[in-house]
């Protein structure tokens, strides 16, 4: 990968949706801000039509140039809808990096970590490593996730066998925009993920660049029986359809 197709005002973008996140959008914005670079980025967050005073939250940094504050005409996006609203904006970076609506960065720094890892590595996606935590930052079981059992080494296929990829993840534009967000709010990450290992190496850090906030209003925190039968059922299904990619590619190759 070259990194030289289009013209990007700025080097990296960090992409948050968001919907009545009062609590935490604010934090979400100081982590990212705050951090140290040595090149341009912006924040683009894409307001998903909020109605708990999550809009005006983002108003309160109307100052910072950096910010955009997007809201979609549309009334029917789930998250990755909202990211393909992101990262087809016209200033979107050459890189668009995940930050969700209720977590943080781990220190000012991650966004050059990643930034590095993509020329280091060569790679069309970086995923990090998280650490999860309370509502106050302190860590909590699991404590740090850093899916070691996934690596360059192991093969992009063993990606297949693991329920998650990791986070934050960070993709090189030009592709994410040519491959798309499938327009759902689970697993939408999950399957991109796949997607692009399909084609592209994955590059991998293997330090805490983010904390993975659990609270009573987050979305992942309490799911009753039913609806993570239906969410393990829908990454069976995306793995299955990648499987079927794969083998398609195979034969084509041959």
């Amino acid at each position: 990968i070259e990194f030289n197709t289009g013209n990007f005002p700025y080097e990296a973008s960090v992409i948050i949706p968001v919907r009545n996140r009062i609590r935490t959008i604010r934090d979400a914005i100081r982590s990212v801000l705050s951090q140290k670079a040595d090149f341009k980025f912006n924040l683009i967050i894409i307001d998903n039509h909020s109605t708990d005073g999550t809009t005006e939250a983002i108003d309160e940094f109307k100052d910072d140039e950096r910010l955009i504050h997007l809201i979609p005409e549309r009334n029917d996006l789930g998250i990755g809808g909202c990211w393909n609203l992101g990262v087809h904006h016209p200033l979107c970076g050459k890189f668009a990096v995940q930050l969700d609506s209720d977590d943080v960065y781990a220190h000012d720094g991650p966004l050059q970590v990643m930034v590095n890892a993509f020329y280091e590595q060569n790679c069309a996606m970086v995923v990090g490593t998280y650490m999860m935590t309370d509502f106050d930052m302190n860590m909590i079981a699991p404590g740090i996730i850093d899916h070691k059992e996934w690596t360059p080494e192991n093969g992009r296929n063993n990606a297949l066998r693991i329920n998650g990829l990791g986070a934050p993840r960070a993709f090189y534009t030009p592709i994410l925009r040519e491959l798309k967000v499938p327009n759902t709010s689970y697993g939408e990450d999950y399957a991109l993920g796949l997607n692009f290992s399909r084609q592209y190496q994955i590059g991998r850090v293997y330090e805490v660049v983010y904390l993975c906030r659990r609270w009573d209003d987050n979305s992942d925190a309490s799911l009753d029986i039913v609806k993570m039968n239906a969410h393990n059922l829908y990454k069976d299904r995306i793995r299955t359809w990648e499987l079927q990619a794969r083998i398609a590619l195979n034969k084509k190759q041959r």
